[in-house]
């Protein structure tokens, strides 16, 4: 089932009440209720700061896996809220995750820097850009590991045939940098939200690996989804201008939008939200040496989200 996600940008109240969440608003002095299934919900993104939830509103939130985002003064997302555990087996997935040689964690990420690679080289061919061809020669230099470092070499590749001389990718740049962060964030806590519901733990990754970050895995596990966030950003040029001064309600709607995008799933098309679960739920199986394949998705044609 397609989980939802939703976004609360008034001042207002969150609680529960018989199995609902409950969002309580002022309109014209007069108090509305809206109502929303728990076991519907997905993800959901606190953006503005004068917002209250009730302590069993998050607690009920966790029990049922959602991700709660909350976002700054800026309207930037700053934080978000995981559930501690809420796999069986746990114990025995992190075990296995703890117990992976470095041989293997090099051939998972060997995996996952070619499927972001595949991904980006579709997402130019979606938007009508050169490149595409150029970034999949890079597939047949990839190492063990990556310590050729092709990566990072074809992100360059790849956001300079985008930008085409007008941006440069960077986190503290002007336009589409804010959208794309958004996006990222929005995308990096729903890849924690799968890893929870595969009994992983975040910060043991196969290739990022920092002591202050404690989600490394959902970092090595979305970069192949995050051209799903491009493909929203960089080929919809009216919809992210690069003269607009700040993102908009309409382009943030957009970008939550990427959750629902249905992405290629070997034979299968399947909402992005789901397919992380798979995604996570393949890793599982190859660090206990059942499979030898992360699961990763790949963009149908077309697979972009009506704009709302």
């Amino acid at each position: 089932m397609l989980k939802r996600t939703l976004f609360f940008s008034k001042r207002g109240h969150i609680r529960m009440a018989m199995e609902q969440l409950l969002y309580e608003i002022k309109v014209d002095n007069q108090k509305e209720i809206h109502r929303f299934p728990l076991e519907d919900v997905g993800c959901i993104v606190i953006e503005s700061t004068q917002i209250t939830l009730t302590a069993y509103a998050l607690q009920a939130l966790a029990g049922n896996n959602t991700s709660v985002i909350f976002c700054d003064t800026t309207g930037m997302p700053s934080a978000f809220m995981l559930p501690h555990a809420s796999h069986t087996l746990t114990q025995r997935h992190v075990a296995d995750q703890l117990a992976a040689t470095e041989a293997l964690k090099n051939r998972l990420w060997r995996q996952t820097v070619a499927a972001k690679i595949i991904n980006q080289a579709a997402c130019l061919q979606a938007g009508g850009k050169d490149g595409a061809a150029r970034l999949r020669l890079y597939l047949k230099k990839i190492k063990s590991g990556d310590s050729g470092n092709c990566e990072a070499q074809a992100a360059k590749a790849y956001f300079a045939y985008h930008a085409d001389g007008r941006f440069q990718r960077n986190p503290e740049g002007g336009m589409p940098n804010p959208a794309l962060n958004y996006g990222y964030a929005i995308l990096r806590a729903a890849t924690a939200r799968a890893l929870v519901g595969s009994g992983l733990i975040g910060m043991v990754g196969i290739h990022h690996h920092n002591q202050y970050n404690d989600f490394a895995l959902a970092d090595d596990i979305m970069e192949p989804y995050r051209p799903f966030v491009d493909d929203i950003v960089l080929n919809q040029p009216k919809l992210f201008p690069l003269n607009a001064p700040e993102l908009t309600r309409l382009m943030k709607a957009a970008l939550l939008s990427v959750l629902a995008v249905d992405v290629q799933m070997g034979a299968l098309k399947r909402p992005l939200m789901n397919a992380l679960s798979m995604t996570t739920a393949s890793l599982v199986r190859c660090l206990q040496k059942k499979e030898t394949i992360i699961a990763y998705p790949t963009f149908p044609s077309p697979c972009r989200p009506t704009p709302p």
